[in-house]
């Protein structure tokens, strides 16, 4: 599994930490860098993490470059990562942002499983090409049956403007000298070809977010450089792109870029649709409730739930609820608590009592019966039963240092819920169940919560605990629209950690 996160202390917690005239490896500046966190005295391994002034990155002070041809994974990690880890669906929407025509040539670099190539394949008709010397890539390549080489990124391996998409996801952390490598990926890219990058975003590595939460953005001896907007943008100009689109959720920046206006689709239910019919047809292609089929259909449902596509839903429900009690012996419909034992289990036997992604698809269909009218009341022992099953599953995947956030967010998703059917109810403990709710692990969320109970009890007729709650959380005011939709604070939570357990899992 991954390395722990060493003990470390922000700058401002150790006032010997002083910085260096090292040059930025982003953007070459030599002035002064201030740190912004180094090791604990007396952690190995020793290191600092410096900023820099000029393009705003942070890179580490030790450039030592990983080698990670020899990346192992085992049979239980890879139905983790099929079922739960891999977010497909995260990348789907990422590579549906791009109007290219069937046919086009696609290349990915570091192509870890090689999940972006079924995808470019199947959902976009694209021909799809990879590269990745790890395991995981051996694994992929023969379980998906895409086209994946062995190996690392060289300039022999594109040849000059043959290329119409280059995909990078994770990789440029990696890389002591990232304007090489994209003058590299422009040189092999058609002079209207675009090229998308992931790379974790430095903004997020902050105080204010818990240190557990930083492991995989951190990555002790695996990044060299954590990006922010000014020196990504810097970085792709200088490897001759000229029109560039940077986003953050936080965590992660997404760059499409070109030397030709971004021709992107930005209307996120065309996209969503794209993504959706990808994960039906791939799970609907499996003969057997594997791994494959429980991931796929797993995402598919939660994601046509999301949409709020009932018919979707239930034709995905149709099919994924039987096979659940094929493999499992789990009828969600029935399930207010979770598999006997649950607690009790090491990560290796998870597997055999449920599917990794279990919470996610209660959660789907929670949601599902909270759409069709279903009061929310009835569905507080679902929310507890999700609770209980993301419980034990979190504490496994935490002590293993895989850091999967979209399952921290779906329990403190299914908590956020519970409390919300309380007030559903007009229970007297809401406003200090509330008033001890954390805030989500992604840093956000709380105000919405606490938003949606005010609103609720307005509703429900509690108007004196709603004024109650209003003051406990300091609401001078509230306007009150009606009640919000569940699946707008679903997508803002759980489509924005996924993306760190593909690169930790490749990390091995």
């Amino acid at each position: 599994m991954g390395a722990a996160l060493p003990p470390f202390l922000w700058a401002e917690e150790a006032p010997d930490a002083a910085g260096g005239c090292q040059t930025c490896p982003a953007c070459g500046d030599t002035a002064s860098k201030s740190p912004i966190c180094v090791s604990a005295s007396q952690a190995e391994p020793a290191w600092r993490l410096l900023r820099c002034p000029a393009c705003g990155c942070g890179f580490f002070e030790r450039q030592a470059i990983a080698d990670y041809a020899d990346e192992g994974m085992t049979g239980v990690s890879t139905t983790y990562f099929l079922q739960q880890g891999a977010a497909v669906d995260v990348f789907a929407d990422i590579l549906a942002h791009i109007r290219k025509p069937p046919g086009s040539a696609y290349v990915e670099i570091g192509c870890g499983f090689g999940f972006g190539l079924d995808i470019g394949s199947h959902a976009m008709g694209w021909t799809c090409r990879g590269m990745d010397p790890a395991k995981l890539a051996e694994v992929g390549r023969d379980l998906l049956g895409v086209d994946i080489t062995l190996a690392y990124f060289s300039p022999e391996t594109v040849s000059d403007a043959s290329v119409d998409i280059v995909m990078a996801t994770e990789v440029l952390e990696h890389l002591p000298d990232p304007t090489t490598f994209l003058r590299e990926v422009h040189r092999g890219l058609k002079p209207d070809g675009v090229v998308v990058l992931t790379t974790p975003d430095v903004a997020a590595v902050q105080p204010a977010i818990a240190k557990s939460a930083l492991n995989a953005t951190l990555s002790i001896g695996l990044h060299l450089i954590l990006h922010s907007r000014t020196s990504l943008e810097g970085a792709l100009r200088a490897a001759g792109f000229s029109q560039i689109r940077i986003e953050s959720d936080g965590w992660k920046l997404t760059a499409f870029a070109s030397a030709v206006p971004l021709d992107l689709r930005d209307d996120p239910s065309e996209r969503h649709a794209i993504v959706t019919r990808y994960l039906w047809d791939r799970a609907n292609a499996r003969n057997e409730p594997d791994d494959l089929f429980i991931g796929f259909a797993g995402r598919a449902f939660f994601e046509s739930v999301c949409a709020m596509d009932e018919a979707a839903s239930r034709r995905i429900w149709a099919r994924l609820a039987p096979a659940l009690k094929l493999r499992y012996q789990i009828d969600a419909d029935t399930l207010t608590m979770p598999p006997p034992g649950l607690a009790d289990l090491q990560f290796d036997a998870i597997g055999s009592v449920m599917p990794f992604n279990l919470a996610s698809i209660m959660l789907g269909r929670a949601y599902q019966r909270l759409n069709s009218g279903e009061p929310r009341v009835g569905l507080l022992p679902r929310f507890t039963a999700i609770r209980t099953v993301c419980e034990p599953l979190w504490a496994r995947l935490e002590s293993l240092n895989l850091g999967d956030m979209q399952t921290r967010q779906i329990l403190w998703v299914a908590r956020a819920e519970e409390l919300l059917c309380l007030a559903a109810a007009g229970d007297a403990t809401t406003v200090a169940m509330i008033g001890d709710l954390q805030q989500s692990p992604t840093g956000a969320g709380r105000s919405s919560i606490v938003s949606r109970a005010v609103e609720i009890l307005i509703h429900g007729e509690h108007p004196f605990l709603a004024a109650r709650l209003a003051r406990a959380e300091g609401l001078a005011s509230m306007r009150v629209p009606g009640d919000l939709s569940a699946m707008a604070m679903l997508n803002a939570f759980l489509r924005e950690r996924a993306y760190g357990v593909r690169r930790r899992l490749r990390a091995r």
